[in-house]
């Protein structure tokens, strides 16, 4: 069935919920509330989850990804850009 994972979240809703609370940047509140919704007892399925935060399903996958494979510490790892390259707007504008 499209749309259906076979993730199984390991912390508890009450664990995931505390980090929910104490997260600082908005791109790991989004990453731990899919977590939230697939802990939950009916979870939405991810094309559902995606359309409800606004991004692609690929891109949640890909969390799904890196959370099997690092765990809820690797989810909250933010990675930035190098910040190099010319600007394609001047500064003057």
């Amino acid at each position: 069935m499209a749309g259906v994972t076979s993730i199984i979240v390991k912390e508890s809703l009450e664990e995931i919920g505390k980090r929910l609370s104490q997260a600082s940047k908005p791109i790991i509140k989004e990453r731990l509330q899919v977590l939230y919704w697939l802990k939950q007892e009916k979870a939405p399925s991810i094309s559902n989850i995606a359309k409800s935060i606004g991004r692609h399903r690929g891109t949640l996958q890909e969390w799904l990804r890196i959370y099997r494979e690092e765990g809820l510490s690797g989810l909250e790892i933010v990675k930035s850009s190098p910040g190099g390259g010319n600007r394609v707007i001047p500064k003057w504008a």
